[in-house]
């Protein structure tokens, strides 16, 4: 079980005591946003590194197309991935004891995230 399953599984268990018909949706979204805020963090890294070394690999528009594929990829992979079968089996894998991750610390990875990704890109 890798780090977005666990995710996944904290943000479903957590969900599921409150809402337990929207519990799947949630946690899918989360997941989606963490990896896109993973995405934007490396986004930026890759884009002031680029600057800094002076090299020009895309422009604007073309940078743009690819950031909106990636997004739509993420999503997609996503739903296909948690939808039915395989969330089916991880929840059946998660009862041998791996600890869900408490609902602040899923807050905190997410802003974590997107405050570390504000703060690069404020840097020069």
């Amino acid at each position: 079980m890798n780090f977005f399953d666990r995710l996944y599984l904290s943000v479903f268990h957590q969900v599921k005591q409150f809402k337990p018909k929207l519990a799947a949706r949630w946690a899918r979204l989360y997941v989606s946003f963490f990896q896109l805020a993973l995405f934007l963090l490396f986004g930026i890294f890759f884009m002031k590194f680029s600057k800094q070394m002076k090299l020009n690999i895309l422009d604007d528009t073309s940078l743009w197309i690819v950031s909106l594929g990636i997004i739509v990829f993420i999503f997609f992979k996503n739903w296909m991935s948690y939808n039915g079968k395989k969330r089916n089996i991880l929840i059946s894998r998660n009862t041998k004891g791996t600890k869900p991750y408490s609902a602040i610390t899923l807050i905190v990875f997410i802003l974590a995230l997107f405050a570390l990704s504000f703060i690069l890109s404020k840097a020069v």
